[in-house]
């Protein structure tokens, strides 16, 4: 083969398949994301390590997807694409991922496959016993066989779909191969393909377990299989999916879910008991397992009465237990009833699936091979009960950087532990395991990603700030209220002036939804400053606003980008992911700097690890995350090129703080601020 004959390289293909899209109608070249797919092609080629941040409107999605498929084709190599929230990764299979595979002459080889949390799928056992008449018809039109699609297709109200989700959905443990249904089963087909994809479309959670189940596995693999590299978008959220991913808990919840696994485990043995002559022996061994939880779920409700107030009850390292903060919260006197608890948990499951297995074993000396089909049908229910108390006489034997706490509420109580240093595990498991690029449109504070690396312990090879697309200077404006307007919210709630806070809010908002027509994403901080707020909001008729509920944010979300003059009162969901362009969002308004207080056990630890570490808690931790939380609510604003709208920040630190000036300074450079809303929309050329 000649020079001129050689076969074009992984660069060559994303150059022209980012030329084919520019030629379709619709696209035009967006700055920046040439640059960035060749970025992330020449990181997946030479399995280097990169941070990059890459503002919205970049096109961030095809410029993974696009090197990711060209480095397919060319080496063989398989990505791993994972995003935070699954809405995103939806969108990049059913929208992003089929568009950058048309701009391929050749990408009807490269293998793709979609896959999410076990939870998020429908159970077709599950399925078939709560909804039999409807059965076929959800079995047929059903693609993936996840939850956004069933509640599509349910006709039911809101509330109604909650409850049937939780027939229907696949519980945390399962019988697997030995399902009747597992051949067609939604999450196991899904899993199957995942192992043999080239581009693998999934979330951080599933990236987060499939490394843990790498670690404990013999062969080193997980669910995902052997990948050559990890993209991972929306990576200022892999802080928030590491420390849900690296927790323990132990609630009335789980006890509730064991004895579920219990009844499972009853029925798939029961013909088999019943033919070996043991039904009465498993019938009294399930019961007794039953009461036995029912007992630990009792003893755990009372437990959480005598602490009312919950508590830090371990650390580790256990000099963590001498900071003034983390010593204030301790509850010495909880380790004993923690340790009972815990310790009966674990004798309890031990001793249901030890005096099981002696049961499977008599059943096979008298009947045989018969036997082994049922045996390996409970298997997984078994070491799932046996990980459970194992994990929980782990509680009070902390590893790493962690905290073990009681958790009280008034009517439950539960026992959890928490990672608090995620560097040292994350780089364990997945850094040190395999190349990645992490990619968000605020992955950087104060134009560096020193926070990023030491929280999440990653070293980058490469490192890169992308510059925005938009054009911030026109296309929006920032309103911050004069001096005195709006009250210090902690001097308030420290004073007892809170109602005049709630109430001074209130009028800036009435003021902003009704100026705007509604067309406002308020984001709160907590939700009884978000409640007592919306109680003392005056609008005229025909601007709703909706509040988001304990559960079902999407579905709020929907309701918001349906109704043009609707406001929606958003909590955490809505600082990040959310995404509403055109008029319907039109103005976003920042109530309160969200600043975590260090009052709950993990946040206490936290802090005393730090000042262990010789940093200062608040400009090491609590300002970098806030800064970048708010960096992610004012991004809610501009998603086009054609969007305009203003950012309204009416927490009044943001002028009386020194750490007012460097929260702006995190914000668009060219964004220009003013103290009367009337000025700010001017400056856009916006009208209702």
């Amino acid at each position: 083969m000649t020079t001129e004959e050689a076969l074009p390289t992984a660069t060559d293909l994303v150059e022209a398949a980012l030329a084919r899209l520019l030629e379709m109608p619709g696209f035009s070249e967006r700055a920046g994301q040439l640059h960035l797919a060749q970025i992330v092609c020449d990181l997946i080629g030479q399995s280097q390590r990169g941070l990059i941040e890459a503002p919205t409107g970049l096109g961030k999605s095809l410029a993974a997807l696009i090197p990711a498929i060209a480095q397919a084709i060319v080496s063989g190599k398989r990505t791993v694409i994972a995003t935070y929230t699954n809405v995103l990764a939806e969108q990049y299979w059913r929208k992003d991922l089929p568009l950058a595979l048309s701009l391929f002459e050749s990408s009807s080889d490269v293998r793709c496959a979609f896959l999410i949390g076990r939870q998020r799928y429908v159970c077709r056992l599950g399925l078939r016993d709560a909804m039999p008449s409807e059965f076929p018809d959800y079995s047929n039109r059903l693609e993936l066989g996840i939850d956004t699609e069933f509640r599509k297709l349910s006709r039911s109200p809101y509330g109604s779909i909650q409850s049937l989700w939780q027939k229907v959905s696949v519980p945390p443990v399962c019988p697997a191969r030995l399902c009747p249904e597992y051949d067609s089963c939604w999450f196991y087909e899904a899993r199957k393909q995942a192992e043999r994809a080239q581009i693998v479309i999934t979330n951080h959670s599933v990236v987060i377990q499939d490394a843990l189940n790498a670690r404990n596995s013999d062969s080193g693999e997980g669910m995902l299989g052997g990948y050559d590299f990890l993209v991972v978008d929306e990576g200022h959220d892999f802080i928030q999916a590491a420390q849900s991913g690296l927790e323990f808990d132990l609630s009335s919840a789980e006890l509730h879910m064991l004895m579920g696994l219990c009844g499972r485990i009853e029925s798939a043995l029961f013909s088999i008991a019943d033919q070996c002559h043991g039904k009465k022996d498993l019938t009294e061994l399930c019961d007794e397992f039953r009461s036995g939880a029912s007992l630990i779920e009792r003893d755990l409700a009372t437990y959480g009465l005598q602490l009312a107030k919950g508590g830090i009850l371990k650390t580790s390292p256990s000099s963590l237990e001498e900071h003034p903060s983390v010593k204030s919260a301790l509850a010495p006197h909880g380790l004993e009833g923690a340790n009972r608890i815990a310790t009966s948990l674990f004798e309890c499951c031990h001793r249901f699936v030890s005096a099981l297995t002696k049961l499977l074993v008599e059943w096979e000396d008298s009947a045989g091979e018969s036997v082994k089909p049922a045996r390996e049908s409970v298997r997984n229910y078994m070491n799932y009960m046996s990980e459970m108390g194992a994990e929980a006489m782990a509680l009070l034997q902390p590893e790493g950087v962690t905290v073990s706490y009681v958790r009280s509420q008034t009517s439950s109580a539960a026992l959890r532990s928490d990672t608090i240093g995620l560097a040292e595990p994350l780089a364990e498991l997945i850094w040190y395991r395999k190349p990645y690029v992490l990619l968000s449109a605020t992955l950087a504070i104060d134009n560096d990603f020193a926070f990023m690396r030491r929280t999440l312990g990653c070293q980058p090879d490469f490192e890169e700030v992308l510059p925005s697309p938009f054009d911030y200077r026109h296309q929006a404006a920032l309103f911050i209220p004069k001096s005195g307007t709006v009250s210090d919210p902690s001097a308030a709630r420290q004073n007892g002036s809170e109602p005049v806070y709630f109430q001074q809010i209130a009028d800036q908002l009435s003021e902003i939804i009704t100026t705007m027509g509604g067309r406002t994403l308020a984001l709160f901080h907590s939700r009884r400053e978000m409640d007592e707020v919306n109680k003392r909001m005056t609008l005229p008729p025909g601007l709703p606003i909706l509040v988001q509920p304990s559960s079902g944010a999407a579905y709020i979300g929907d309701q918001f980008k349906a109704e043009e003059n609707a406001s929606l009162f958003g909590l955490r969901s809505f600082w990040t992911g959310f995404d509403a362009p055109g008029i319907t969002l039109s103005c976003v308004a920042i109530v309160r700097i969200p600043f975590e207080v260090p009052i709950e056990p993990p946040a206490l630890a936290r802090m005393a690890h730090l000042a262990q570490l010789g940093l200062e808690p608040f400009s090491s931790w609590t300002l970098p995350m806030s800064k970048m939380i708010v960096r992610q609510g004012a991004g809610r604003l501009i998603r086009h090129n054609d969007d305009r709208g203003v950012i309204a920040i009416l927490d009044p630190r943001i002028r009386t703080k020194r750490y007012g000036e460097e929260m702006l300074a995190n914000l668009p450079p060219e964004l220009r601020t003013f103290s009367d809303l009337a000025d700010a929309l001017g400056h856009i050329g916006w009208e209702a």
